[in-house]
């Protein structure tokens, strides 16, 4: 799938324009690993630790890359895996969502507006009933302006790996969103989140 920016778009930036493909992941090359790799890293400083050389993954890697490039460069990114989750005692099928990501020179352009809509299309593509993200507040509103709806009162348990390779149990009280795409809001089950692994 390929999409260019309109040239009249927010997201026009000079002379090439970001084009957005999505891509499996075992499509990606190792050129390809490396530019998702830089553009992590400067858009996740406090994570560059992990974002290093090819290794263009933090926790699980992803099923698909939603990548936009302007030129050589990845400018815009998102990761997504079908995966079950544990919600209260039912085991739900989701499109796991991570490592959204716009270029810090180019937020506030509707690059992220496109790459939310991308993602909404690869979700439905996986034929998922539910996306399923962890974010800060700070972003929140972004997410909610793009159909993204909040777990209010939800914690969620995943597996984080520390710098040595040890793996620890986090808990998260707050940031969980789910994004409807094969249901609707009222089919997502009550209780807490478990991951069962890392997450994307």
């Amino acid at each position: 799938m390929t999409y260019q920016a309109d040239a009249d778009s927010p997201a026009d930036d000079g002379p090439t324009h970001p084009v957005f493909t999505t891509v499996a992941e075992g499509d990606l090359t190792l050129d390809d690993h490396e530019a998702i790799t830089a553009t992590l890293a400067r858009a996740f400083p406090s994570y560059d630790h992990w974002y290093q050389g090819a290794r263009s993954w933090a926790g699980m890697q992803p099923e698909l890359r939603v990548i936009a490039r302007a030129g050589d460069v990845v400018v815009a990114h998102a990761g997504i895996r079908r995966q079950f989750v544990t919600v209260g005692e039912v085991d739900q099928l989701v499109g796991a969502v991570g490592m959204v990501a716009v270029s810090p020179i180019l937020q506030g352009t509707g690059l992220g507006t496109g790459l939310l809509s991308y993602v909404d299309d690869a979700l439905s593509g996986l034929g998922v009933p539910f996306g399923l993200l962890e974010t800060g507040e700070a972003v929140q509103g972004f997410y909610r302006r793009h159909g993204w709806e909040p777990l209010d009162g939800v914690t969620g348990h995943y597996n984080a790996l520390t710098a040595d390779g040890a793996s620890t149990l986090v808990s998260q009280d707050e940031g969980w969103l789910i994004r409807p795409r094969g249901a609707d809001r009222e089919a997502w089950p009550d209780g807490d989140i478990r991951w069962n692994g890392q997450m994307v």
